[in-house]
């Protein structure tokens, strides 16, 4: 059976779980009671969302009077919320090429462009550094030639993903 559900708290038998007031009456008339559900890998409802479970309850013929029962099939599973938005937590590895979006512009590889943005703050470190030994110009001379060091870094084009892309 597929039904919609609230979420009422955290599990109470199982940490992973969340109790649920399913969305349903009995046949014989009363609200469905609350019972714990496992939501499915990557799925993280909040206190008062709505969710959608399934649960083995029936028989292959669908027979009402097995919802009278106290809500004793299957461990339902939640599959889905209506939450906006929705978060799932992942922790995946993703190995080929990726685009997020429309995917029009190339993704920075991080370690690369760092070493890139730190040889750039110790080109301009020197920099300060030459400025501050110099004299203003003047009938007896200026500033000292700048020495030249760190060398610079140029930027280099392979620090743009050629598999990723993203907008």
């Amino acid at each position: 059976m597929i039904y919609a559900a609230t979420i009422v708290s955290a599990g109470i038998i199982n940490p992973d779980a969340f109790v649920v007031k399913p969305q349903y009456t009995r046949i014989d008339g009363t609200d469905a009671l609350n019972i714990e559900a496992l939501p499915l890998n990557g799925l993280f409802p909040t206190v008062g969302d709505i969710v959608f479970l399934a649960e083995g309850i029936n028989d292959f013929e669908q027979s009402m009077q097995l919802i009278i029962n106290k809500n004793g099939g299957a461990f339902p599973l939640i599959f889905a919320s209506l939450a906006s938005p929705i978060i799932f937590k992942v922790d995946m590895q993703v190995i080929g090429k990726v685009k997020l979006g429309q995917g029009t512009k190339k993704m920075v590889l991080g370690n690369d462009l760092q070493t890139w943005a730190q040889a750039k703050d110790a080109e301009i470190a020197a920099l300060y550094a030459w400025a501050a030994t110099g004299v203003a110009p003047g009938p007896t001379g200026g500033i000292a030639p700048f020495p030249g060091t760190p060398a610079e870094t140029n930027w280099n084009t392979a620090t743009l993903s050629e598999n990723h892309l993203l907008d």
